[in-house]
């Protein structure tokens, strides 16, 4: 199994919304768009929660009534900076003592449109394992289903 080295991935797009907009499906609607395969709790996930005050949980729910923590946030700044850390080790296992930064900043370009930057930074803190080894594929995934909310929103 070949290990991949990555120190941070990065996404940059641009969406068809307000930066408002854009900031609040990011941070109050990540259910909607988080997909339902990507988490690490015992049974299927029935929603994704992101607690929006700075040192609030991040965190999924399950169909068995379980949570399964992803990390916190770290930044919650309306409507231009979301950062979020990461708990998530290499092997898909939380680690409380882990901290990698998931950042997402809202870049206004015009009334109607924003810049999203995304990136998870200090990957070498992971180590390896399935997690790593997946997470570029996994990101960019993952930011296609948020930036589908605004093609249906806007049909």
């Amino acid at each position: 199994m070949q290990t991949i080295n990555l120190t941070s991935i990065k996404k940059e797009f641009t969406v068809e919304a307000s930066q408002r907009i854009a900031f609040e499906v990011f941070t109050q609607k990540m259910d909607l768009w988080w997909p339902r395969k990507h988490h690490i709790g015992s049974s299927d996930l029935t929603e994704v929660v992101a607690e929006l005050n700075e040192g609030g949980r991040w965190y999924t729910k399950h169909t068995d009534g379980s949570e399964a923590p992803i990390g916190y946030v770290q930044t919650y700044r309306p409507y231009d900076l979301f950062v979020l850390v990461w708990q998530i080790d290499g092997d898909f296992k939380c680690d409380p003592n882990l901290s990698t930064e998931v950042v997402a900043e809202f870049i206004p370009e015009g009334p109607k449109t924003t810049r999203v930057k995304f990136e998870h930074k200090d990957l070498h803190k992971l180590g390896s394992g399935k997690v790593v080894e997946s997470m570029d594929q996994g990101w960019g995934e993952i930011m296609e289903f948020y930036k589908k909310q605004f093609t249906l929103n806007n049909n």
